[in-house]
């Protein structure tokens, strides 16, 4: 077998005794609810990085955005934003141990004691630190600020992407008063390969169909 950078890459993040690195660069494409396409974007310059999720909705899209720094295998989030329609609709800022968070115009300051990510930062956190959750963290959606229950894993499984499998490990977080399920594909860079939750009273269902993995597509074998 070649071992090609991603083919070495694979395997260290199958390896459950060591932290999962950062790639310098992704792009997930994904199926959404409906069939609504949706796109992910990690890229990383030096010590910082940023997380995009572009989700295209009838009529107008959905824009999530978030960015920080890196130290080791640690995301440390700075900000989050909501944009639709390429206006805010909600943000939030951390640092010096508080968020200020909440729709255009209806900002509020809280203290926190523990990190504060939104759910695809967390993914890739989570992808990172090979499924162990930052302790003391709270997540945002830009509006509200959630308590985590803890998060569970829930079994293995096979995951289809194009004519190939891949195998896959699955999550499930308790946000609030909702479920965030997530599944990570070790053999492809452990991305988040399933993103599923609700939010405002709709549920969003990602389902992994395309990457790319530092500008190279990666396809199951």
């Amino acid at each position: 077998m070649k071992k090609s950078g991603i083919t070495v890459l694979a395997l260290a993040l199958a390896a459950h005794t060591q932290a999962a690195p950062l790639p310098q660069s992704a792009e997930l494409q994904y199926s959404g609810s409906y069939g609504i396409p949706t796109t992910m974007t990690f890229t990383r310059s030096g010590n910082r990085y940023k997380v995009v999720s572009n989700i295209k909705v009838p009529l107008y899209s959905i824009r999530f955005e978030s960015g920080g720094t890196i130290s080791g295998a640690r995301l440390i989030p700075s900000y989050y934003k909501d944009v639709r329609g390429g206006k805010t609709y909600a943000e939030a800022k951390f640092g010096g141990g508080k968020v200020s968070y909440g729709k255009a115009g209806e900002q509020k300051t809280e203290a926190v004691s523990g990190p504060v990510m939104d759910l695809f930062t967390l993914a890739w956190q989570l992808a990172a630190g090979n499924g162990k959750l930052p302790a003391g963290l709270t997540i945002t959606n830009g509006k509200k600020i959630y308590p985590v229950g803890g998060l569970n894993h829930a079994g293995s499984g096979r995951y289809k992407i194009g004519n190939g499998t891949t195998a896959i490990n699955k999550y499930r977080l308790k946000r609030g008063d909702s479920i965030i399920n997530y599944a990570f594909a070790p053999e492809l860079g452990n991305v988040p390969a399933q993103i599923s939750y609700t939010d405002d009273g709709k549920t969003y269902d990602l389902q992994l169909t395309r990457i790319k993995i530092n500008g190279k597509e990666v396809r199951p074998q």
